[in-house]
């Protein structure tokens, strides 16, 4: 490992200089204790602290009774072959294998002791030394029982890698072997630790990709992990966005654009459609094909455009990469001085202290380059916050861009936007664009979801709509939301549905419904429907999500909830607000609230809601406004593109006088426009009195039971 330090293969190890300093006194002990285990999540950088110690121990910016050899063990490697899982007398030959192998490597070791030039062992995954444990029956002795005399005897130091989990499913039920490692606990790094420790290897990634990483780019990566990628760890989830957002820029600039390549398939499948519609020579296909040219047409001129306007980018990035690698060069130099003021100071090495001043400073000279030529940053060849926004984006299936640009816009006008949605409901609406706009600013509670609303009124006012447009307007499709009914959970055994069975009950490797989902799908809509319906441990279980935004599944893995948005629908006090086709008075709503009361919602479950929002009933006026909107739902249909819709003011009263309803509200509107309007529509269409490029006209019949549906020709 040293040599690989020396030859700088390994990236500096910044922000774990405690953790560093802590393995170097453990080292230093006399006995058994000079052996390190590093326990830690996966990704917060346990491997890190060993090349952190490599590069002090080549710097020789250790203790003198350190200044020796660090090995690297990789068990992996050493076990391939041994003979795992096979019958006892091939697990007897790994053995003898896996300890000649061993003793290869203490001899070394040993030999180091005794010329006072101490020799480290690095294991990584440690816990495969107790892989062979119960396999082979009385042969089944693993690496650990070998390595165990030497380790009491303190005849080698020893460092050991491992996560928690894999402690203390292997290592930790050996009382002897966990005895002998002193533990290091490696903590994940703060947010503005993650951004210093990749300001520290924003260099190599640079190097290797190419490309000129902006200072903003890095902050975005790091907060946007530690945001949106909570299943993972700092640095390392933010290194791999970073990582990406790289690849890709690289490999646009190897490549064609993704958008030239959609445009030449699409020229391509156009060709194919036009030589198959000359081909069969249909009648009725003129208009088609004729359209299809005129699409061909465009798409060409499009291509040709983007082409030209590709060769002018090609030539900027050659341009762009004279200015990055003598700005590079230039910090180059810089880290050479530095290097050489530390050694004259014989200081312990303290990178990334200035490396926030570095990375803005040759920001700015990079775009004051840039802007002599009246150029922007914009270029593929730069890696920006949006280039890591996209990558975000393609991970979480969440358009992370609109976040970054225009979602205080989108903001500020979704009440406009759900109002054209749900009609009918603007308290309701007001109250969940406000419980939104208060957690998406920054003013909420961060460990909370991003809101828990409770909708309540009587059916076919608007809530699941409600629900399925804020799915749209949140999180760009209706789709992003788990739709979990009530009465599915009316006994509490099914509870355990949600979030998996416990140990030794069926079911139990499977995760659960809700568990799962959001694990998947960290931002989306969870509607519980009808939740009076529910048993009081389903409640129970809601208590702790809507407080903390946190809930452990059955397998113990704890589910994260803050970028979730919960939403819970209710008839309790239907009949109250069906009263009510205006605004709702005080009185109405105490009076509902009291029936909740009476329903057994736990007042600790209500105070846990942001908001308890109630619809009122379907008035005419209403109606009226949801029927036009599903009349221009149904001209988008298929069946009708090509038709011409054509209803009076008569037969739009006739329709409404026959859906509106306190009890059903609009959901009977519906069932009326499909079996008075788009059944005789459709055997019109069947039985060809009704054509393409027709007006459909909807007029009352003389005696007033139905609708006339004539068709005639356009003017």
């Amino acid at each position: 490992m040293l040599a690989l330090a020396r030859e700088s293969k390994y990236d500096d190890t910044i922000g774990r200089d405690e953790e560093i300093r802590r393995s170097i006194q453990i080292l230093c002990r006399r006995l058994a204790s000079t052996i390190v285990h590093l326990i830690c999540e996966p990704g917060v950088g346990k491997t890190a602290v060993a090349e952190g110690l490599a590069h002090r121990m080549a710097a020789n910016q250790v203790p003198q009774n350190l200044k020796g050899t660090l090995y690297n063990l990789d068990l992996g490697a050493l076990f391939a072959g041994a003979g795992k899982g096979e019958y006892e007398e091939m697990v007897c030959f790994a053995l003898i294998r896996v300890l000649s192998s061993f003793i290869f490597v203490f001899k070394d070791v040993k030999r180091s002791q005794e010329s006072q030039s101490p020799a480290i062992l690095f294991i990584d995954e440690l816990h495969l030394i107790s892989v062979g444990k119960g396999q082979g029956g009385q042969a089944g002795m693993d690496a650990a029982n070998l390595l165990k005399p030497e380790l009491a005897r303190g005849q080698f130091r020893c460092i050991g890698a491992t996560t928690l989990a894999e402690y203390r499913e292997h290592i930790e039920k050996d009382g002897a072997l966990t005895r002998r490692f002193a533990q290091v606990i490696v903590d994940e790094p703060t947010i503005d630790q993650a951004k210093t420790i990749l300001r520290g290897s924003r260099e190599r990634y640079e190097n290797h990709h190419r490309v000129w990483i902006m200072d903003q780019a890095i902050v975005t990566s790091v907060e946007l992990a530690h945001r949106y990628l909570t299943a993972r760890r700092l640095p390392d989830s933010a290194f791999d966005l970073m990582d990406e957002a790289c690849a890709s820029a690289r490999v646009q600039q190897d490549l064609k654009p993704e958008t030239i390549e959609e445009l030449e398939q699409g020229v391509v499948q156009q060709e194919h459609y036009i030589r198959s519609l000359e081909r069969d020579n249909y009648p009725g296909d003129d208009n088609a094909l004729n359209e299809a040219k005129q699409a061909m047409q465009q798409l060409k001129a499009k291509l040709r455009f983007l082409e030209r306007e590709q060769s002018a980018v090609t030539e900027w990035w050659k341009l762009i990469a004279s200015y990055r690698d003598g700005i590079q060069k230039k910090r180059l130099e810089l880290n050479t001085a530095r290097s050489l003021v530390r050694t004259e100071q014989k200081g312990p090495v303290q990178k990334g202290s200035g490396d926030q001043r570095d990375s803005e400073f040759m920001d700015h000279q990079f775009v004051s380059l840039l802007a002599k030529n009246r150029r922007t940053v914009s270029s593929p060849d730069i890696i920006t916050p949006e280039s890591i926004a996209v990558i975000v984006e393609k991970a979480t299936k969440i358009p992370v861009r609109q976040l970054l640009d225009t979602d205080k816009e989108r903001l500020l006008h979704l009440q406009s936007t759900l109002e054209k949605k749900v009609i009918g409901q603007p308290e309701a609406i007001d109250a969940v664009v406000n419980a939104i706009q208060l957690s998406r600013t920054g003013l909420g509670n961060a460990n909370r979801p991003n809101a828990c609303l409770l909708f309540t009124g009587p059916s076919g006012t608007g809530k699941t709509l409600l629900s399925k447009a804020l799915a749209e307007e949140l999180f760009g499709q209706s789709t992003a939301m788990i739709r979990i009914d009530g009465s599915e959970y009316s006994q509490s055994h099914s509870v355990s549905r949600l979030i998996g069975a416990p140990p030794g009950y069926v079911g139990y490797d499977q995760g659960g419904q809700l568990t799962e989902y959001v694990r998947r799908t960290p931002y989306c809509i969870i509607l519980l429907d009808e939740i009076e319906k529910t048993c009081a441990e389903f409640l129970t279980l809601f208590l702790q999500v809507m407080d903390d935004g946190r809930l452990t599944d059955g397998q113990g893995r704890l589910v994260d909830f803050r970028n979730t948005a919960i939403i819970m629908t209710s008839n309790v006090g239907a009949d109250i607000l069906s009263k009510e086709s205006g605004k709702i008075s005080d009185h109405i709503r105490q009076a509902v609230m009291q029936r909740f009361k009476e329903a057994r919602f736990s007042p600790e479950f209500l105070n846990r809601v942001d908001e308890v929002v109630m619809f009122r009933t379907m008035s005419a006026d209403m109606m009226n406004k949801v029927l036009d909107k599903h009349l221009g739902d149904l001209r988008q249909r298929d069946g009708l593109k090509k038709m011409t819709l054509d209803l009076d003011r008569a037969a739009k009263k006739w329709l409404i006088d026959r859906g509106i309803s306190r009890e059903y509200g609009a959901r009977l509107l519906t069932r009326v426009i499909q079996g008075e309007l788009l059944n005789p529509l459709a055997r019109a269409i069947l039985q060809k009195s009704v054509r393409n490029d027709e007006i459909v006209l909807v007029r009352v019949k003389d005696d007033g039971l139905g609708l006339d549906i004539r068709s005639s020709q356009r003017s």
